[in-house]
């Protein structure tokens, strides 16, 4: 996307004007050839060799950092600012020149080289505007955890870390900010690519009101990227957005440039199968937008509740179903947290939180399929049959109530808490118990995810700012990604199932039976779907009936 006014990058003097390293620290030394310090004369930094450097790999952690050690952080910074800007510029972006910055290229090479083994380099750029503020986009990105609810569909969680005040120092300005961000990326299905990540996130002017934030993973800092053996789950090179205010929207570049594992999908998936799965910069765009869409959802509610400040945060609920949700699927559980009874093609284990919680046979069975019909087909099917296919307790559609309904203005995005009702001698009783579900549909990773809620879940949901650690969600559900391109017109999904069933006097065995004969009934069910248009509302239909659509 072009625009008549152009954004022009200034020189070097006028874009780095905060203090070199020497006035920071006044560590008394004098420009050489040799030592590669700044020459008064020439006004900007000279960048030594990077390999005669000596950096333990815990430098960032180190707040006695040595005046070459600083001085080669900062050539780091300055070239990773540098090869970011490029990519923008060399995309036919809004930006037309690359910053000048020094003599950074030999440090900048560092992003050229090939990827280890079994990895590949993702780099794609887009231009898109938000309908946000900059400043608002801004604090979003620059706030680890913030971020991290942004793009709750595949980073579980997002922290930061402090920077060692050496660094502090030297990277904050009037024009410079910095954060050290810790996150974990999980896409939901067993053999896709998952790992923590740690990078540093920097927020530099280019001009007035046009920024750069970019991200670079920590390790090209601490010279661990030269071992071509070294398996790489996710490597941040220099990524992140531009963005300028435009009106009352924000104008943004997107960039994602980063080294990924290569996937290996089973072949009893599908021996044809195409992958889609290394992230772009239209991903985490459309992942951002739909969220954005989510938090500005309108809120219809019943004579439940009277009074717009005495509702249930749906959004808090949300998120927090998502995340355990992504947890739950996860094809590395942890033990104080799952007990594993069975790893075979349906995962089946025992939720140990929720025992903990009153739930002592509570017990999940999830499994990845391939499926041949588009993401959009499949959402469609699993947000109307989803009660039918995860709670055997309801037995028909009267029997739930709606509550609140918490949707996105386009309907992409939609969260509801609906309570089960007993019906009886033409009385209705309301019950103890309330079903909460959320169907959020995205180009990239689409879910259904539902949960029952305790009445008392659902008043501590009520108080403002409460700890959503606090709530016993017990979620299970479906999560769609698209099998190659088309995003939800693919002509494939692969989905992840997740059930979750209450089980009570069952040994080991009799429970792996069980819960995998509910997962074949499930399985069944979604892949007979033969048309997207018609959905069947009749929830009496006994469990083991193929649904017809």
């Amino acid at each position: 996307m072009k625009h008549e006014t152009e954004t022009k990058l200034p020189k070097t003097e006028q874009l780095i004007q905060e203090a070199s390293v020497e006035q920071k620290y006044n560590q008394g030394e004098q420009y050489s050839p040799e030592n590669g310090l700044s020459d008064p004369d020439m006004g900007s930094v000279v960048s030594p060799n990077i390999s005669n450097y000596s950096c333990s790999m815990d430098i960032l952690s180190n707040d006695e950092l040595g005046f070459l050690e600083l001085q080669k952080l900062n050539n780091i910074m300055k070239a990773s600012y540098k090869e970011f800007m490029t990519i923008a510029v060399t995309a036919n972006a809004w930006v037309f020149h690359p910053p000048v910055v020094g003599s950074v290229e030999d440090i900048q090479e560092m992003f050229h080289t090939p990827p280890p083994q079994g990895s590949i380099v993702e780099c794609s750029v887009v231009s898109v505007v938000f309908p946000v503020t900059s400043r608002l986009l801004a604090s979003i990105m620059m706030d680890a955890e913030r971020w991290a609810s942004m793009f709750s569909n595949i980073i579980c969680y997002g922290s930061e870390e402090a920077v060692v005040a050496p660094l502090k120092t030297l990277w904050t300005t009037d024009t410079l900010e910095v954060i050290l961000v810790n996150a974990e990326f999980r896409l939901p299905a067993e053999y896709l690519p998952r790992g923590r990540i740690r990078f540093l996130r920097f927020k530099k002017m280019i001009v007035p009101d046009t920024w750069a934030i970019f991200d670079v993973s920590t390790d090209y800092f601490d010279d661990a990227t030269s071992d071509p053996a070294q398996n790489i789950a996710y490597r941040r090179r220099p990524s992140g957005v531009i963005i300028r205010q435009r009106g009352f929207h924000c104008e943004a570049i997107w960039i994602e440039n980063s080294v990924v594992q290569e996937i290996d999908i089973p072949k009893n998936i599908c021996s044809t199968f195409t992958s889609n799965f290394p992230l772009t910069a239209e991903h985490w765009v459309s992942m951002l937008s739909q969220n954005l869409k989510r938090r500005r959802s309108k809120v219809v509610t019943s004579e439940m509740f009277d009074e717009i400040h005495g509702l249930p945060n749906l959004l808090v609920i949300g998120d927090s179903l998502r995340k355990v949700y992504i947890e739950t699927v996860s094809p590395f559980p942890r033990e104080k947290t799952w007990d594993l009874f069975s790893d075979d093609k349906v995962r089946i284990l025992r939720d140990m939180n929720a025992h903990s919680s009153g739930y002592p046979n509570d017990y999940i069975a999830s499994t990845t399929i391939y499926i041949p019909q588009t993401p959009l087909r499949l959402l469609t099917f699993m947000d109307t049959n989803n009660v039918k296919l995860q709670w055997l307790s309801i037995k028909s559609q009267a029997q739930l109530k709606t509550s609140v309904v918490f949707f996105s203005q386009d309907e992409s995005n939609c969260i509801s808490l609906r309570a089960k009702v007993d019906t009886g001698d033409g009385e209705v009783v309301e019950a103890l118990e309330f079903f909460v579900q959320e169907t959020s549909l995205d180009e990239y990773c689409s879910f259904v995810i539902s949960s029952r809620m305790s009445e008392a879940d659902v008043h501590l949901s009520l108080i403002p700012r409460f700890c959503k650690e606090s709530l016993c969600l017990r979620p299970s559900g479906f999560a769609i990604m698209p099998a190659g391109p088309g995003g939800l017109q693919s002509n494939a999904s692969l989905v992840t199932i997740c059930i979750r069933r209450e089980l009570e006097n069952m040994k080991v065995d009799r429970v792996i039976e069980e819960m995998s004969g509910y997962m074949n009934a499930v399985v069944d069910q979604i892949t007979h779907i033969q048309s997207p248009n018609v959905v069947e509302d009749d929830l009496n239909s006994e469990w083991n009936n193929t649904t017809t659509l």
